[in-house]
């Protein structure tokens, strides 16, 4: 059967606004035993407070939240498939307890869970975490013996561990459902991330490495590039020095997409004037404020760039849009 755009959307749940007799009830049914499949108990002296968001993908499932005065444990009775899940800790502490083995993972830093074997986890404070569940067929191929990895940290150092929070949060700013094609293009490199984030296979890395990680870096060199179009000294290297790469590698990132970095950087400043001469707040602007405001130092090459995009003048888009 083909999914709908309306299948890939995100659904969100909050403890706020529920009367407090009622709150730990609530999460403990509907997030704990009916969609998380955690039995849930609330932390002595402490008043349950939570938050989280869930987006299902084809083969893998995100949740992002916050939560206190609660901890979970996976009971055998709860078992229902032999998922393998990759906890985040984005702030706070969480105590992972699973297989004999115990870890405690601080901000940036994560570890592995199994779902098919019973386990506790315990937030040591109000945390903000992130998960992503995937089947135990998808990421066995490509991580070997994935079991190795449960319950042990993974470092906030590890590159494919930050590209993936990164993406991550991509998505997460995305408030419309995901076409399925977006959705499953979506899912192969989150998947692909959380190969090389456990510790992808050799042949298994080169794939991922080629195809997840080097998406999820493009978004965040793009990402650093619309975050710093008013600096004019927006260069390949200061966005490579950011990214912690080469120069090089900025540059084959954009090759991938058949453009160069400076064409990028071109058309984002031309799109981000277009869209301030659009806007009545900045109507008492002058155009070489708000091309200034853009990026741009040269405003003569501005009004070139900007007619050979739009066919328009920056005077004709203004006069277009506000009526002046």
């Amino acid at each position: 059967m083909a999914c709908s755009a309306a299948e890939f959307a995100s659904i969100c749940f909050s403890t706020e606004g529920l009367p407090e007799p009622d709150r730990f009830e609530f999460w403990r049914e509907v997030l704990g035993r009916a969609i998380t499949k955690f039995e849930i108990d609330p932390v002595p002296d402490s008043s349950p407070d939570a938050s989280i968001t869930l987006r299902a993908l084809p083969g893998v499932d995100i949740a992002s939240g916050a939560a206190a005065g609660m901890q979970y444990r996976r009971t055998p009775a709860l078992i229902d498939s032999y998922d393998i899940v990759l906890f985040v800790a984005l702030s706070g502490a969480q105590t992972v307890d699973q297989i004999g083995r115990e870890c405690t993972i601080s901000a940036g830093e994560a570890t592995v869970f199994a779902c098919a074997e019973p386990g506790l986890a315990i937030p040591r404070e109000r945390q903000h975490r992130l998960a992503f569940r995937t089947p135990h067929d998808v990421l066995a191929p490509m991580v070997g013996n994935v079991e190795d990895a449960i319950c042990k940290p993974i470092p906030s150092t590890v590159d494919s561990l930050r590209l993936l929070v990164s993406y991550a949060a991509t998505l997460e700013d995305v408030d419309q459902p995901l076409t399925p094609a977006v959705a499953n293009l979506a899912a192969t490199h989150i998947q692909d991330l959380v190969a090389l984030a456990i510790g992808a296979t050799r042949d298994a890395a080169a794939i991922a490495e080629g195809r997840g990680l080097r998406a999820a870096r493009l978004k965040a060199v793009k990402a650093d590039i619309v975050s710093n179009l008013g600096y004019h000294d927006l260069t390949v290297g200061a966005v490579a020095l950011r990214q912690g790469v080469t120069p090089r590698c900025v540059q084959k990132l954009f090759e991938t997409e058949g453009r160069t970095f400076s064409s990028f950087v071109l058309d984002q400043r031309l799109a981000r004037a277009r869209r301030l001469l659009s806007d009545p707040r900045y109507a008492d602007w002058t155009i070489s404020s708000i091309a200034f405001e853009a990026g741009f130092g040269d405003l003569s090459y501005f009004h070139r760039a900007f007619r050979r995009l739009y066919g328009a003048t920056p005077s004709d888009i203004r006069q277009g849009t506000l009526g002046f």
